[in-house]
């Protein structure tokens, strides 16, 4: 032995080989900064140009299209907005290259049914799924509110590069970028060849519009809430022996101040980005703006195909819309918003309350519709080789995401996957994947 301890050797070994497949598995995509579209008003929210990533296609994926929409939340006010242009979800200038693997992998082992795609994508520094588009900027903080141009002029770049002539497109995205692939499903539709197959796809972009979780922490103040509050149920009580003990209670649709917390937050989506006007016309027509940012009420009137990837235990809405911080002061849902395996018994129960809303949002009886719903506690899952397609990949009754989503997409059966409740699944990864 050459210097060292034995074990050492050993751990170097396993780390290379860690890195070895972690390389083989992505691979790496450069950024690419559309800079004609800034003379189009269409920019990133500090006014800098927006930017994609690019992988030629090739052999007999050369006249197809993968356009993925990168996730990253929505900012909702000036606020917000402003901080964002401090980083990469509001300035191209902080984008680096990035590695594509999963669904935009290249490898025919890995992703059988869109390895040689022309596969593209869109970098997120709107902050509204690119749907703003307000003229006016005010010069106190240079914000640009342009997200619906963005799209524009990324499309108008992509189809000059060759995407006029798709046989097959596939618009994709992740959280805040597979609700844009909903928003933009029929007009990305409208742009392609008559002839060609177009479907969406949108990953753990199917946020509900459901009841929000209340937290009491009194026995008293529950007991008012319930006897002053419209709109007011009971779905679930444990009490235990003190009046401070903790009561699991629930408003519809209502925070602990009766306020319709991730409405209001979309509403204010809305009009800070001006985003109405860019919505799907077949939502607006007989819905408030706000609503249309749940797809709820967008899918059941889309022209286009679409499949649904999500968690029905999707992380970011457990810990964002279902239990979020400011309704839970005592943090008593800490341990159990960063660990499923963490949650008490009640926790679990209110889980499954989550869960059954998630199911009765989705849509039914429609046959263009693909769905994979599986019983994971995880957010986004198709950008990871590990989640998209692996020896250990999340399964439904032994079908990977990859060949659910290809099988759809092919026609070679319809897919439309339930899970069992958690804890049934043992493939699961409990994750979040931006």
């Amino acid at each position: 032995m050459i210097g060292g301890k034995p074990g050492a050797w050993i751990y170097l070994l396993i780390l290379l080989n860690l890195l070895i497949s972690l390389k083989v598995e992505g691979f790496d995509v450069p950024l690419t900064l559309v800079q004609a579209a800034v003379a189009k008003g269409a920019v990133c929210l500090d006014g800098s140009p927006p930017a994609y990533h690019f992988a030629p296609g090739f052999g007999s994926g050369v006249n197809n299209w993968l356009v993925h929409m990168e996730g990253g939340g929505w900012c909702s006010n000036v606020e917000e907005c402003k901080e964002r242009t401090g980083n990469f979800r509001g300035s191209s200038k902080y984008m680096k290259q990035l590695s594509f693997s999963g669904i935009l992998g290249n490898q025919q082992n890995l992703n059988p049914d869109f390895y040689n795609w022309n596969k593209v994508k869109i970098r997120y520094c709107d902050g509204s799924s690119f749907t703003g588009d307000i003229e006016a900027v005010n010069p106190a903080t240079n914000l640009h509110f342009r997200g619906a141009r963005v799209w524009r002029a990324i499309m108008d770049e992509l189809l000059a590069k060759g995407m006029n002539k798709a046989q097959n497109a596939l618009l994709s995205g992740c959280s805040a970028g597979g609700l844009a692939s909903i928003l933009h499903c029929d007009s990305f539709h409208d742009l392609l060849p008559a002839g060609a197959r177009v479907k969406c796809f949108s990953d753990a972009g199917y946020f509900i519009d459901a009841y929000a979780h209340i937290l009491c922490f009194h026995v008293r103040i529950c007991s008012l809430y319930q006897r002053t509050t419209p709109g007011y149920r009971t779905l679930l009580i444990k009490k235990k022996k003190s009046e401070h003990d903790i009561l699991w209670q629930y408003y519809d649709r209502k925070d602990v101040s009766g306020k319709e917390t991730i409405k209001d937050f979309y509403n204010q989506v809305v009009t800070t980005h001006g985003s109405a006007k860019n919505l799907p016309s077949s939502c607006t027509s007989r819905f408030p703006p706000s609503l249309c940012f749940f797809p709820q009420y967008v899918v059941q009137n889309m022209r286009t195909p679409l499949f649904i990837l999500n968690a029905a235990y999707d992380a970011w809405q457990i810990k964002n819309i279902f239990a979020p911080s400011p309704s839970d002061p005592r943090k008593i849902w800490s341990e159990c918003k960063l660990d499923i395996k963490k949650c008490s018994s009640s926790q679990l129960q209110a889980l499954q309350g989550f869960r059954s809303e998630f199911l009765r949002a989705l849509p039914r009886n429609s046959p263009s519709v693909g769905m994979f719903i599986d019983s994971c506690y995880s957010h986004c899952q198709s950008g990871a080789q590990e989640t998209w397609l692996s020896s250990n990949s999340p399964a439904i009754d032994r079908m990977s995401i990859a060949k659910a989503v290809g099988d759809w997409f092919y026609g070679r059966s319809a897919v439309q996957k339930i899970d069992c409740p958690y804890p049934c699944n043992p493939t699961c990864h409990n994750r979040e994947i931006d």
